[in-house]
């Protein structure tokens, strides 16, 4: 079977005033298309393709979300076995666990394209995490947009401290995650033993990366070779390049799945897809990463988290914990980057463990 991952369900241009930055996207866009159902169905056919998976738009309202689970879950019954869809939510809402059971109801598989940046939330909200944290107990998937960091500006491109993703697997391991864009880079540095066992739930798809990274050979190979077993094909249909017709869902199915290496070929175009929606949770090793009881080597967010109490004592020595403060940096580092050597250590820790 062959699965698309990643598309969008956009019969005709949306019309939501109160979402500027969609608005933003859609406009004039020339490279947005849009398929209705018996449009999309023919696409498939013709592409080869078996299923696709409709990712929810990342709207700022939570009305919004709802509004559109509910024309996504009407479209669906047009076609059961051939379409599926994620659920849009604003997971800083207050009741936005309800709104994931009621898209649940209606028989949508997941949460997604969440988008911190563009949807105004961080990964590190109360709400967010509650949200996140019965996804990951209820075995439900979540799909987060994520663009590389670095290169042009073109619409759509959002500020990524990857960081905050790999923070999010780490906190939640039994979460089944997807990065959307081939996880703007991120599953590269599973190179690194300690941070492919933190990513060890979580997979990328290929959604419009023929955008960014022209050469699909060149990055199957690389990924074949750091993550084998964690790629997930997408597509973003109907958005297509400049100038391409609608039929740019077969040229894209077919490159790609030229590019793939042989031995891969079945998993990255459908099975790992399959698995990660319908199965259980990969067999998990380990505990999120929480270190108890407090020590220099405990991270100095899980300190502003868990004992708030003591962020007094860092700002004795000119610690304070941010938005930006990484999830790896402990109350060593943090002293460290203040100014701080060995001398104070244990003055420090005397007095947080008071």
């Amino acid at each position: 079977m062959i699965i698309d991952i990643h598309q969008h369900y956009l019969p005709r241009l949306p019309s939501y005033p109160d979402e500027v930055r969609q608005a933003w996207l859609y406009q004039g866009s020339r490279i947005q298309g849009y398929r209705d159902v018996p449009a999309l169905i023919a696409d498939m056919d013709a592409a080869g393709i078996d299923q696709i998976i409709w990712q929810g738009e990342y709207f700022r309202h939570a009305e919004n979300c709802v509004a559109r689970n509910r024309v996504v879950a009407a479209a669906l019954a047009q076609y059961p076995n051939r379409l599926q869809a994620f659920a849009s939510i604003q997971p800083a809402h207050p009741d936005a666990i309800e709104q994931i059971k009621r898209a649940r109801g209606a028989g949508l598989l997941g949460v997604g394209e969440l988008n911190p940046a563009a949807q105004g939330f961080s990964l590190r909200d109360a709400a967010v995490l509650r949200a996140l944290a019965f996804c990951a107990d209820e075995g439900i998937p979540v799909l987060f947009h994520v663009n590389e960091p670095v290169g042009p500006a073109y619409l759509g491109k959002v500020r990524t401290p990857l960081v905050a993703f790999y923070e999010c697997a780490a906190r939640f391991p039994e979460l089944k995650i997807i990065l959307a864009h081939w996880g703007g880079g991120l599953w590269w540095y599973e190179q690194i033993p300690a941070v492919k066992s933190a990513l060890r739930n979580v997979w990328y798809d290929t959604a419009a990366s023929f955008f960014t990274y022209p050469d699909t050979a060149l990055m199957a190979h690389m990924a074949s070779m750091v993550v084998p077993d964690k790629i997930v094909f997408g597509s973003d249909y109907p958005l297509h390049p400049v100038g391409k017709p609608e039929q740019w869902l077969s040229q894209w199915k077919a490159t790609f799945a030229e590019a793939c290496p042989t031995h891969l070929r079945a998993a990255w175009m459908g099975q790992n897809a399959h698995h990660l929606i319908h199965q259980p949770t990969r067999q998990l090793r380990g505990s999120p990463v929480h270190i108890a009881p407090l020590s220099m080597a405990t991270p100095v967010v899980v300190v502003a988290e868990q004992w708030p109490e003591k962020l007094n004592i860092l700002a004795r020595w000119n610690i304070a914990v941010t938005e930006e403060t990484p999830w790896w940096q402990t109350i060593t580092h943090a002293l460290s980057e203040s100014g701080h050597g060995p001398e104070v250590h244990d003055q420090v820790l005397q007095l947080l463990q008071n």
